[in-house]
C-alpha cells in the first residue's frame, strides 16, 4: 500500500496563515490600532513687554509681536496658543492707569476660559518692571559708574524684598487658576557684554548692571521654584550677544521706543532653544 503524499512543509506553512488569516477576516477582527494622534497642549502666556516680544517689531495691542516667545511656541504642532494676554509695561502687582498687569491678566484669561485646570502649558516673564529695570538701566547710561552701582544697591535693598512676595502671591493665583499646568518662568538676559571692550556705556557700569540682572533672576527662581514650577535662566544662551557685542541680540536705537529688549534674533536663538531644552513639550501632550 502506497503511504499517503506529505505536504511539502513550506505548503503546510502558506496554508495555515491563510487559515488563519481568514479566520480573523470572517469574525471581523483588526489588526493593532494605530494610536491617534495626542492632542496639542493648550498654552497660555503671560508676563511684560519680554514676554509680549517686544524689541521682535510687527506688534499688536500691548506690544505683542508674532516674533515673540508666545509666536514662536505656537508654531509648534506639539502647541496650541489659546490665550496671550502678555503687555509690555506689566507689573507683578495692579497698577492704577498703568498697563496690563499680571493680576489683570490672570484674571482676564481666566474669565475667557484660557486659564483653567485644562490648561496645559503656561510661560510667564514677570518682575523687571518691579524692580525698576527701565530707569535703572536710565541711570547707569546717564550717570558716573559710582551713581549707576549706588542706585541698583538701593533698589535690591528695597524692591527685591517686596517683588519676591508679591511673586508668591502672583504664583499662587495661577497655580489656583489652572492647577494642572506646566508653568515655565523665564528670567532676564544680561543686556550688556562688557567683554568685548566696547564702552556703550562704562564698562564697570555694565558689568554692574547685569549682577542687578542676577539678583533680580535669583528672587524671581528661588519663588518659581518654591511653587514647583520651572525656572528658565535665559543668560547663557545671550552670553556674547548684549549691547557692545559685534553679535548683539539686544535692541538699541536712538529713540526706539523698544530698546533695550530682545530682537527677533535674541527670542529665536535665545529665549525659545532656553525654553525647549528646560521643557519637553512631547512628553507633555495627554
Amino acid at each position: 500500500m502506497t503511504p499517503p503524499a506529505r505536504t511539502p512543509r513550506k505548503h503546510l506553512l502558506r496554508f495555515i496563515t491563510f487559515a488563519a488569516t481568514a479566520g480573523i477576516l470572517l469574525s471581523g477582527g483588526a489588526g493593532p490600532a494605530v494610536a491617534a494622534p495626542k492632542a496639542p497642549l493648550s498654552y497660555v502666556a503671560l508676563g511684560d513687554s519680554y514676554a509680549s516680544g517686544f524689541g521682535a517689531g510687527s506688534y499688536a495691542a500691548c506690544g505683542q509681536s508674532p516674533l515673540g516667545l508666545p509666536g514662536l511656541l505656537d508654531r509648534k504642532k506639539q502647541v496650541e496658543l489659546i490665550g496671550n494676554a502678555t503687555c509690555a509695561g506689566a507689573k507683578v502687582v495692579t497698577e492704577p492707569g498703568g498697563a496690563l498687569d499680571l493680576p489683570e491678566q490672570v484674571t482676564r484669561a481666566r474669565g475667557a476660559g484660557a486659564l483653567s485646570p485644562a490648561t496645559d502649558l503656561v510661560t510667564i516673564s514677570a518682575g523687571g518692571n518691579d524692580a525698576g529695570f527701565g530707569e535703572v538701566a536710565g541711570v547707569c547710561a546717564t550717570q558716573p559708574t559710582e551713581v549707576c552701582i549706588r542706585v541698583i544697591a538701593g533698589q535690591n535693598a528695597a524692591a527685591l524684598p517686596v517683588l519676591s512676595r508679591n511673586l508668591d502671591t502672583l504664583y499662587t493665583s495661577i497655580e489656583s487658576a489652572a492647577p494642572g499646568a506646566t508653568v515655565v518662568v523665564t528670567g532676564y538676559p544680561h543686556l550688556f557684554s562688557p567683554e568685548f571692550g566696547n564702552p556703550v556705556i562704562p564698562l564697570a557700569s555694565q558689568t554692574a548692571f547685569n549682577a542687578g540682572t542676577d539678583a533680580l533672576n535669583s528672587v524671581i527662581r528661588q519663588q518659581a521654584e518654591a511653587h514647583g514650577f520651572t525656572f528658565v535662566d535665559v543668560v547663557p544662551k545671550f552670553r556674547g550677544h548684549g549691547l557692545g557685542s559685534p553679535d548683539a541680540w539686544i535692541t538699541f536705537r536712538v529713540g526706539a521706543e523698544d530698546n533695550l529688549h530682545p530682537t527677533a534674533e535674541g527670542y529665536a536663538s535665545g529665549y525659545f532653544p532656553a525654553v525647549r531644552s528646560s521643557v519637553n513639550l512631547a512628553q507633555l501632550q495627554r
